[in-house]
C-alpha cells in the first residue's frame, strides 16, 4: 500500500494541500471509469470547512465522504454489525454523557473523599467527563493510578476519579462513549472492506491520545492508499513517519 505524508508549517495550507489531493483522487480519470471511494477523516471542529474546501477543488464528490472519529465509527459499526444493531450502539453525544456523569458523581457522593464539595456542579461533571475521558482514552488504569499516588492529596483525587468513572461505566453499560468507541475501531478496523477499499486522508490533528492514534495506526496498514497533512515538527508527523517507515 501507499503512505504519503504532507507538510507544512501553516495548518491551514496543509488541510488545503491535502484536501486538493483527495479531490484529485476522488474525480474520474478516464470516462465510465468506476469512482473511488474516498474518506477524508478531520476534527469535529473541521467538518463543514473541509466539505466546503473539497467542493471548490471538485464539483461533484458523491464517492467523498469526510468523517470525524464518531462517524467512522458509525460508518464500519454498521457496515460489520447491521443497520438495526447499529442504530443500538450509536456513540453517546457530550451532553448526554455529561449529564450521565453528573448523576454518576450524585450517586457516589458519600464515598467522595476529595470532590465531595463540588458534587451539585454541572460544571464539575463536564470538567470531570472531560478529565476522566482524555485518561481512559490514553488506557489509564485508574485504580493503578490511586495506588501509585505520590501524595495523600493525590491518591484521594485519584480514589474519587476511580469512584466515579466506575459508576459512570455502570450507568452507560449499554452506550458506547468515546473511549469504548474508539477501542472498539481499534479492534474491528481490520473486517471493514469500506476501509480497505478506500483512499483514506487524514488532515486538522495536530496531537493524538494513545487510542486515536492506534486508529491511525491501523488505517494506515488496512485502507487502500493513505495521505496524511501534518505541521512540519509536529507531534503527529514524528508518529505518522514512524509507522510509515516501519511498514
Amino acid at each position: 500500500m501507499k503512505v504519503s505524508v504532507i507538510t507544512n508549517d501553516n495548518i491551514c495550507a496543509v488541510n488545503e494541500l491535502v484536501l486538493s489531493a483527495a479531490a484529485k483522487t476522488a474525480a474520474p480519470t478516464k470516462p465510465n471509469m468506476s469512482l473511488p471511494m474516498v474518506l477524508v477523516l478531520v476534527p469535529d471542529r473541521f467538518t463543514l470547512q473541509a466539505e466546503k474546501i473539497l467542493l471548490q477543488n471538485h464539483k461533484s464528490l458523491l464517492n467523498t465522504r469526510v468523517l470525524t472519529f464518531s462517524m467512522l465509527y458509525n460508518l464500519v459499526h454498521e457496515e460489520i454489525m447491521g443497520f438495526e444493531k447499529s442504530l443500538e450502539n450509536r456513540v453517546l453525544d457530550k451532553t448526554t454523557a455529561v449529564l450521565f456523569m453528573w448523576r454518576a458523581i450524585r450517586t457516589v457522593r458519600d464515598r467522595l473523599q476529595y470532590f465531595a464539595s463540588s458534587v451539585d456542579q454541572y460544571a464539575f461533571a463536564e470538567k470531570m467527563f472531560n478529565t476522566i475521558n482524555q485518561l481512559s482514552s490514553c488506557n489509564t488504569d485508574f485504580t493503578t493510578l490511586e495506588r501509585n499516588a505520590a501524595t495523600d492529596v493525590t491518591r484521594r483525587k485519584m480514589h474519587d476519579i476511580s469512584e466515579m468513572y466506575g459508576e459512570y461505566r455502570q450507568l452507560t453499560g449499554e452506550f458506547t462513549d468515546g473511549s469504548r468507541m474508539l477501542a472498539w475501531l481499534i479492534e474491528n478496523l481490520h473486517a471493514s472492506k469500506i476501509i480497505k477499499n478506500a483512499n483514506m486522508f487524514v488532515t486538522g490533528f495536530e496531537h493524538l491520545s494513545v487510542q486515536r492514534a492506534e486508529v491511525i495506526r491501523q488505517l494506515m496498514y488496512i485502507s487502500g492508499t493513505f495521505a496524511a497533512g501534518v505541521r512540519t515538527q509536529s507531534e503527529i508527523e514524528g508518529f505518522i513517519n514512524e509507522v510509515r517507515f516501519a511498514m
